[in-house]
């Protein structure tokens, strides 16, 4: 784009870009911006000539982007999140804030502190949708090119430029089915003879379990299951041999749903931290404060 297609562009149409890329159909980049159909498609004319590159291929599916379209796209989220933060007002009227709040967190985290704060949230700014999704390794560049405003977990991998806030420390606890021969004999010894369930997001560098008996020389864990999700690990566990170490607020509700022994470890774990992380540019937006806020408040009131 030269600078004479600079005088060219005005937000409308950037914004009209990244639904286009966002949703790779004209039709429902239409809806998305409130416009017609043949208003978007002048748009897209438009965007052809600002940026000399066609940006889409018509396919069966409707469009699929050129690799100059892709290339645009994380900058354009970043450009237009810096622009909304300029454009924020200085202070809060709930009812009018129109925001999307993109967030990964761990299924256990949300079911145990977040679904009370994101309640809340709801009820207090109606129009802030709150779009959550399972943490999974690509959350962190996702949090550093614009495509989260917040990361809810461990942090274990988060980069320097993120800013972090402990939330809450949880213990961890072993699970298991009442009638597991293990309990007869609770040793650590025994413990590592018996079949574990792990969770695949974590590699045995990240896991405190597998980091504990290389220590100690104790043999190689035996891993029964796999599972991503900790609330996957659940229905697993009755009327098997395998145990699983969580954290105890998801530990105690495995308890009640299915009925199972929540036993502390014979070995010390350490504590995992819950941390809230976001990108230095979000500091200082005050919508990104309040929901922060929100957030944080209902770590405090489980305590």
């Amino acid at each position: 784009m030269n600078e004479n297609n600079l005088s060219k562009v005005d937000l409308n149409l950037l914004k009209s870009l990244r639904a286009l890329i966002e949703e790779r159909h004209v039709g429902r980049a239409a809806e998305k911006m409130n416009v017609s159909q043949s208003a978007m498609s002048h748009t897209l004319a438009r965007l052809r000539g600002v940026f000399d590159d066609p940006l889409f291929i018509r396919n069966a599916k409707g469009l699929e982007p050129t690799k100059r379209a892709v290339e645009l796209s994380g900058k354009l989220r970043f450009i237009l999140s810096e622009i909304d933060i300029l454009l924020a007002p200085k202070t809060l009227e709930l009812s009018q804030i129109h925001a999307h709040f993109r967030i990964q967190t761990h299924d256990f985290i949300l079911a145990s502190y977040l679904a009370k704060a994101f309640k809340k949230i709801n009820q207090e700014a109606p129009n802030i949708l709150i779009d959550i999704k399972i943490l999974d390794k690509t959350a962190y560049d996702k949090l550093d090119n614009g495509e989260l405003e917040m990361i809810i977990g461990a942090g274990l991998q988060a980069k320097p430029k993120f800013i972090q806030k402990r939330l809450m420390n949880e213990n961890l606890v072993c699970l298991l089915d009442k009638a597991n021969p293990l309990l007869k004999n609770w040793t650590t010894e025994a413990i590592f003879s018996f079949p574990h369930i792990k969770s695949s997001l974590l590699d045995d560098l990240d896991d405190p379990v597998s980091q504990y008996g290389k220590a100690m020389g104790l043999p190689k864990r035996k891993i029964g299951f796999l599972a991503e999700a900790l609330n996957l690990q659940l229905p697993l566990l009755p009327g098997s041999n395998l145990i699983a170490f969580l954290p105890e607020s998801i530990a105690k509700q495995g308890s009640r749903v299915y009925d199972l022994e929540v036993k502390e470890c014979p070995f010390t774990l350490p504590a995992l931290i819950i941390r809230g992380m976001w990108h230095e540019r979000h500091q200082n937006d005050i919508v990104h404060q309040w929901i922060r806020e929100k957030i944080h408040d209902a770590f405090n009131e489980t305590t």
